[in-house]
């Protein structure tokens, strides 16, 4: 969970919610985040300020807090990876075998289009399942395939569901 206040008021929300005092500072762009950090609890406290991270820092002691630099991450994968090398989740949803439903579901870095979904589903189903003499347009036709890829933010959002 994350509580984002005004840097003037970081202290005080620590010890309110009864965070030790440590913060640290960030700068990056012209902007610093400051974070304190309860990782038993699973909070973090955030501030950002245009200010410098001598400036920052400085109130910071001020303020009571022991400063260091770096800072808490609630979300590893936030603001740290290219969004080209984000994890995506794609599913196909099949007419198996029998008439019975399938699904393959498989994890990209970066965005797959539709077609190289269902290549790699194809891909695999010939190695798994002895297809090789079936093309991808009779498998296509054969299994008539669902696709669905979700990006970062709809399986963050899907997971904040939960």
């Amino acid at each position: 969970m994350v509580l984002q206040v005004d840097l003037s008021n970081l202290a005080e929300e620590a010890k309110r919610y009864g965070v030790k005092p440590w913060a640290h500072v960030l700068s990056k762009q012209g902007k610093s985040t400051v974070t304190i950090g309860d990782p038993a609890r699973n909070l973090l406290i955030m501030a950002e300020s245009t200010e410098g991270p001598e400036a920052v820092m400085r109130s910071l002691e001020e303020q009571g807090l022991l400063v260091a630099q770096g800072r808490w991450v609630a979300d590893p994968f936030a603001g740290e990876i290219d969004v080209q090398q984000q994890i995506w989740v794609a599913a196909v949803a099949y007419e198996g075998s029998d008439g019975k439903p399938g699904l393959w579901v498989s994890g990209y870095r970066g965005e797959p289009s539709t077609g190289d979904v269902i290549r790699d589903f194809y891909e695999e189903m010939v190695e798994e399942c002895g297809l090789e003499g079936v093309s991808l347009d009779d498998f296509v036709k054969s299994v008539d395939p669902n696709v669905v890829v979700l990006g970062p933010s709809q399986l963050s959002s899907f997971a904040d569901k939960c």
